[in-house]
């Protein structure tokens, strides 16, 4: 009983170590999944409006070569509040960034 006695606060403070060293592991891990939208990369690139609904515009665009990307048609997400100042057939340029659900339209302007 007295190994017992003596050892209980040692066994208390190495629990309560550990404990905090995994509360600070697991707080800084959900920072670093915390998505940083001022340093998202924003890319640009120009086409033509093939289709618009009230979450995507799908746009056959030409080669963006900063992410290796063929020319494509493809949907970027908008946000279902945004106007849209383009139509279908119309040529347009616009600048994107990735988010966890895939691409998002940042600026669309119709091409002249």
């Amino acid at each position: 009983m007295f190994i017992f006695s003596r050892l209980l606060p040692v066994a208390a403070l190495l629990f309560t170590v550990s404990a905090f060293s995994a509360e600070g592991v697991s707080t800084h891990h959900h920072a670093m999944a915390m998505p940083v939208s001022a340093e998202q990369p924003v890319w640009q690139s120009e086409g033509v409006v093939k289709k618009i609904t009230d979450r995507q515009i799908t746009i056959s665009h030409h080669a963006i070569e900063a992410l290796n990307w063929p020319a494509m048609t493809m949907a970027f997400d908008r946000s279902a509040s945004a106007q849209t100042p383009v139509s279908v057939g119309e040529k347009v340029a616009f600048t994107f960034s990735q988010t966890e659900s895939g691409y998002q339209l940042v600026h669309i302007t119709p091409l002249q």
